[in-house]
């Protein structure tokens, strides 16, 4: 049993748009034809025509957890799946160069998922990020379209008990794709309540074993998340999982181990009590232990960086009352 986090960006979307550019990919794509075209026409699937149908509505219809039967006329996870049938996602595990995400997890030695194991895509919440998201998870699910959840954000309310039969989540993280720090510090408080769910916490039971390795996938995925996924990954470690990290480098056959810290929980909780919810604190933290990493000094103050805010969540520190500053 291993869990799989894998962060998603758009590089899949070249494939869709160029499917049948043999020089490109490296020879003749099965369905490439089929998938160009129904890449253009709405988005493999992804893009309802009808104004009165959003592509929210069409992902809660297919892969929300409490999605029901759809009305007759359109029922979408059948929809998607004639879809699947037609482009024939399966194949597209079995070569190199169609994704980043797709290469990382094949030069890992996994083709698709196995029942025991739990795997967490991360996806932007745009057209294109969720697009690939989706469609790298029915991929990695053999193009079984009935094996992929899907999340639309995630926060402290979110639940989820672990699912079985290898099914596939793939989480939707506004600011995933960011630009600046302020859209990080939304991102990094998502990973954060993801953290949270996979340990647990309060009355909510952990979704992953206690001995479980956890692996995160960072190959794929927008280059500027990196840093921030692999800290999440030395957080799991700080509280006793076996979390690794590893990317593929380019080229390269094989997959390349991360180096990853651990931090003492009782540090964190000391640095990190007094800021807060806006992140703010009028004192300094007196050792000075994750200066630059978690916060900054501001004046006679102190700041969470985007990586603190995150570590706040996932470490479970209250806010403090609020500061003057």
């Amino acid at each position: 049993m291993t869990v799989h986090l894998i962060s998603v960006g758009i590089s899949l979307a070249d494939f869709f748009s160029t499917a049948t550019d043999e020089e490109r990919w490296g020879g003749y794509i099965t369905e490439a034809q089929k998938i160009e075209e129904f890449w253009d026409k709405d988005r493999l699937g992804l893009a309802p025509a009808a104004s009165t149908r959003t592509e929210a509505d069409l992902l809660h219809a297919a892969f929300a957890l409490d999605a029901g039967v759809d009305l007759p006329r359109f029922n979408a996870l059948s929809f998607l799946q004639t879809l699947a049938d037609e482009v024939r996602p399966e194949t597209w595990t079995t070569r190199r160069g169609l994704s980043a995400e797709l290469d990382t997890i094949l030069a890992h030695g996994l083709r698709r998922i196995v029942d025991t194991d739990l795997t967490v895509l991360l996806c932007s919440d745009t057209p294109k990020g969720r697009a690939c998201g989706i469609w790298t998870a029915i991929s990695l699910a053999g193009g079984d379209v009935g094996r992929v959840l899907y999340l639309d954000g995630i926060d402290v309310d979110t639940h989820l008990e672990r699912p079985e039969n290898g099914r596939i989540v793939v989480v939707n993280i506004p600011g995933l794709d960011a630009t600046k720090d302020s859209e990080f510090h939304t991102s990094m408080k998502a990973v954060g309540h993801l953290g949270r769910l996979l340990i647990g916490h309060d009355d909510r039971p952990a979704l992953i074993g206690a001995k479980e390795p956890v692996w995160f996938h960072l190959t794929g995925g927008y280059r500027a998340t990196i840093p921030y996924l692999i800290a999440a990954a030395e957080w799991l470690r700080s509280l006793g999982h076996d979390a690794q990290a590893h990317v593929l480098p380019e080229k390269a056959e094989g997959t390349v181990p991360i180096p990853l810290r651990r931090l003492r929980p009782d540090w964190v909780h000391s640095e990190l009590a007094g800021f807060d919810s806006r992140g703010l604190s009028d004192s300094r933290p007196e050792d000075g232990l994750l200066e630059g990493y978690a916060y900054e000094l501001r004046g006679n103050g102190s700041a969470l960086t985007s990586f603190g805010m995150g570590m706040r969540v996932f470490f479970n520190i209250a806010a403090s009352p609020e500061s003057p500053l």
